[in-house]
């Protein structure tokens, strides 16, 4: 089950970022969206207050809930989750390990696998670069939106190290 006070935490944190959304970039309203129980806080605080977004002249791009790319990785790899697609075709994700606390959020490219699916849950991706390539910008949201808020959607500064780096930690 989701940890209620984890939630007011995220809330708390993500307030400015998502009032400075609201006020300054296109967004939809929120609409009901079941989380699964492993969802980072600070994603259910997002959507319960956003649908979707547009930012920097559409250089970002909130993902409605329902359009969220899941990719899961091998044993011992984190597990990816698009949230936020970007203009030069990668996306602001979140790499989870379930049996850890800490998300973490990293930039890339995912890539659509054929499986013959038609049902978006259904399809598979496959991550385009290899891990070693892929930024990992720390572990909050909130923090992220406000840095991309500040120097127009620019987070390279928060760069902390790289996915095969945390791949590394998973047990």
């Amino acid at each position: 089950m989701l940890n209620v006070g984890s939630v007011r935490a995220a809330r708390r944190l993500a307030v400015p970022a998502q009032d400075r959304i609201l006020r300054d970039h296109e967004t939809s309203p929120p609409t009901p969206v079941e989380m699964f129980e492993a969802a980072a806080a600070n994603i259910v605080a997002l959507y319960r207050r956003i649908g979707s977004a547009t930012l920097f002249d559409n250089a970002w791009r909130v993902l409605p809930a329902d359009q969220h790319r899941r990719l899961w990785r091998g044993p011992g790899e984190r597990s990816i989750v698009a949230i936020i697609d970007l203009a030069d075709g990668r996306s602001v994700a979140v790499a989870s390990d379930f049996g850890m606390d800490t998300p973490h959020w990293v930039v890339c490219r995912l890539e659509t696998v054929p499986n013959g699916s038609t049902d978006p849950i259904d399809r598979e991706f496959r991550l385009v670069e290899d891990p070693a390539e892929v930024p990992v910008y720390g572990t909050s949201l909130a923090l992220l939106l406000d840095a991309a808020l500040d120097s127009g959607g620019d987070i390279t500064h928060l760069e902390t190290g790289r996915l095969d780096q945390l791949d590394s930690l998973t047990p």
